[in-house]
């Protein structure tokens, strides 16, 4: 399999959807690109000190990169991921979607297609494939599936390797110059382990779905709070002074943990505070967390209430914990969703003129506007 997997018959009036002309295409690309460069040098600074930027990941070679987490489990992220992946490409972009779900991967359900036989585990635990031999079509031109691979695969005797972590940020940096993507969608698994907070640290927009109920809400924050906690240890590897960062963190934590009468600010008020004590890494943590974009997505929807939940996390993604924070929009309560998974069919095919696919493309027109498209 090679860039042809990627078919440009049926691609021309997508792009032509998305882009019009050849110069206008031309001048998106270089609004996407300059876009992307502004945030560029916080973006690395945040990423995880195994992850290695040298050679084809870098400039018009970087795919923009969509990660999908919440920090709960049921929250939606598989169905945005899929529904959105299709929308994207029925819009005329090249679109890669990764299965991250690491011990649980059923994406491949949500497009209606058996386990592939060859999965991301092959490429990057295994190593027995490279990333074009586990491209999966998924009825829709343009969009290929990185199917996860079984649990087994994964169960290495120590956890999840550093090798492995590697190899498979490299797959997912490269997937430009690889495969011709133009954009990379990550659907993450559950909870805020390493692996996971670290790919979401890796997008460019990572887009947090939310449902309207209190356990989702705080599992957002606590996702927040330890990608913050993490990327702050990141620069410090990053700039060769680890113990401090690890010092300024534990400082974090046990303020976070004190007494709360008459504390007033978040997390980013607190780094702030550090500032005389750390003054350069204080100011590289920063630079690294306005580096990418925090994204709200909120899932099944009643009313405005349930509405207004994204708007307030958008002021609290900021003002707390100091990510450039956007609500995106938000899905309506539908049977319709679970209708599709059942028929093993995509929700915005199954049910092109539901509310919920709707609101779908609205939310894939807001990401399209934040990545710079």
């Amino acid at each position: 399999m090679n860039r042809e997997s990627f078919s440009d018959s049926g691609m021309v009036g997508g792009r032509a959807r998305l882009e019009g002309s050849a110069a206008v295409r031309s001048g998106v690309a270089q609004q996407r690109t300059a876009l992307l460069t502004r945030r560029a040098r916080g973006w690395e600074l945040g990423l995880p000190p195994y992850i290695d930027l040298a050679g084809a990941a870098r400039g018009l070679e970087l795919p923009a990169v969509l990660a999908i987490g919440g920090g709960k489990g049921g929250v939606g992220k598989s169905l945005l991921a899929a529904n959105l992946a299709a929308r994207f490409a029925s819009a005329g972009l090249r679109v890669i979607c990764f299965d991250l779900d690491i011990g649980g991967s059923n994406l491949h359900t949500y497009f209606g297609i058996h386990q592939p036989a060859a999965t991301l585990a092959d490429v990057v635990v295994l190593e027995r494939c490279n990333l074009l031999e586990c491209l999966t079509p998924c009825g829709v031109e343009g969009l290929r599936l990185v199917a996860g691979g079984r649990d087994e695969c994964w169960a290495l005797p120590y956890g999840i390797e550093g090798q492995v972590l590697r190899r498979l940020a490299q797959q997912i940096l490269t997937a430009r110059s690889q495969c011709g993507a133009d954009l990379v969608i990550l659907d993450l698994g559950a909870g805020s382990s390493r692996h996971t907070i670290d790919f979401f640290s890796l997008a460019h927009l990572g887009l947090l779905s939310v449902l309207p109920e209190p356990t989702s809400i705080e599992n957002a924050y606590l996702f927040l709070r330890t990608l913050m906690l993490r990327m702050a240890e990141n620069v410090g590897q990053r700039l060769g002074v680890p113990e401090s960062a690890v010092h300024l963190t534990k400082e974090i934590v046990a303020w976070n943990q004190a007494e709360k009468h008459g504390r007033s600010g978040g997390y980013a008020d607190k780094l702030g505070m550090l500032a005389d004590t750390y003054p350069g890494l204080v100011q590289q943590i920063r630079e690294a967390l306005r580096g990418r974009l925090v994204g709200v997505a909120v899932n099944q929807a009643r009313n405005q209430k349930d509405i207004d939940i994204g708007r307030s996390m958008e002021v609290i993604g900021e003002r707390y914990f100091g990510f450039p924070t956007r609500f995106c929009g938000w899905l309506s309560y539908e049977e319709t969703a679970w209708k599709s998974l059942r028929n093993q069919k995509l929700l915005v095919l199954d049910f092109p003129k539901s509310g919920l696919a709707r609101k779908i493309n609205e939310l894939m027109r807001a990401i399209l506007t934040h990545l710079g498209f």
